[in-house]
C-alpha cells in the first residue's frame, strides 16, 4: 500500500473514531474492607457504629446485651441529617426460608431476621423508582448470634437497573457484633454521594462454611430536608477529621 494512500486510511479512521478519545478501559480493582470491631485500625476506626470492643467481653455477651446493642444503633441513626429510604424501595432476595422473609431485615424487631434458602451466593436486590442519592448504608451483624449463618464476604453493586450494576466493594465480616455503617466521601468529593437507583447485594461465603444466610438489620438512608446540628458524639464523627468509612471511589 502507497503511504499516501495508507495516511488517507488513517485520517478517515481518525475522522470516525478520534485516537485522543480513546481511554484505556480501567479494571476496578476489589476494594475488600476488613471487618473487625475488636481490633482498632485507622481504617475502619469509624465504622463501627457501636464502637470497638474488648474481646473478652465477648465471652459474656448475653442475647439482652446484643439486643440492646442493635436497639443503640437504631437511635444513633435516628437524626435530623438522616432520612430511612427503605420503605420506598422494592427488595428482592434471591430466597427466602418460610417464617423468615425479607422483612425481618427492615423491622425494629433484634431477634427478627431474613434467611436465605437455596444454593450460594444468596443475594438482595434493591430497586427504587428513582435515582436517589444516598448517604450511608448500614448493615447489622452478629457472629455470636448467627454463628456459621453469618456471612463472611459480602460484595456490593450498584447501578441504574441489573444490566449496568457495576462491583463496588467487597466487606470481608471477621468478627462484628454490632452496626457496621458504609459512607461515600471518596466517591464524589463534590456531595460524599452515592448517586444510583438499584443495589445488589451478594453473600457468597458464610462463617464455618455456613450454608444459608442471615441478615438481621439493614438500612438505606438519604440526606434529610432538615440539616440541624447535632449533639451526639456520633454525629460529631461525621466531620471531615473522623469519617464513618474512607476509601469509596465509585463514579
Amino acid at each position: 500500500m502507497e503511504p499516501m494512500e495508507q495516511q488517507r486510511i488513517d485520517e478517515l479512521l481518525d475522522r470516525l473514531a478520534p485516537v485522543n478519545a480513546l481511554k484505556p478501559t480501567k479494571i476496578r480493582k476489589d476494594v475488600k474492607v476488613l471487618l473487625d470491631d475488636t481490633v482498632f485500625t485507622e481504617d475502619t476506626k469509624n465504622m463501627f457504629v457501636n464502637g470497638f470492643q474488648d474481646e473478652s467481653k465477648y465471652t459474656h455477651m448475653t442475647v439482652e446485651k446484643l439486643s440492646t446493642r442493635f436497639l443503640q444503633g437504631l437511635q444513633l441513626f435516628d437524626t435530623d441529617s438522616l432520612s430511612n429510604v427503605n420503605h420506598l424501595a422494592y427488595w428482592k432476595p434471591s430466597s427466602h426460608k418460610v417464617g423468615n422473609p425479607i422483612d425481618n431485615a427492615l423491622d425494629d424487631n433484634p431477634e427478627s431476621f431474613w434467611q436465605s434458602d437455596g444454593v450460594q451466593p444468596h443475594q438482595l436486590d434493591i430497586s427504587f423508582s428513582k435515582r436517589m442519592d444516598i448517604v450511608m448504608m448500614a448493615f447489622y451483624f452478629s457472629l455470636i448470634a448467627d454463628e456459621s449463618y453469618t456471612p463472611r464476604l459480602v460484595k456490593i453493586y450498584v447501578g441504574h437497573s441489573p444490566s449496568d450494576a457495576l462491583f463496588y466493594k467487597t466487606l470481608e465480616v471477621r468478627n462484628v457484633n454490632g452496626w457496621v455503617a458504609l459512607t461515600f466521601e471518596d466517591n464524589r468529593s463534590s456531595d460524599n454521594l452515592l448517586k444510583c437507583q438499584f443495589i445488589r447485594i451478594v453473600f457468597p461465603v458464610n462463617h464455618e462454611n455456613g450454608k444459608d444466610t442471615h441478615l438481621r438489620g439493614i438500612r438505606v438512608f438519604g440526606s434529610s430536608k432538615k440539616m440541624a446540628v447535632e449533639t451526639s458524639e456520633w454525629m460529631q464523627s461525621l466531620g471531615s477529621s473522623n469519617r464513618l468509612i474512607t476509601q469509596c471511589a465509585l463514579r
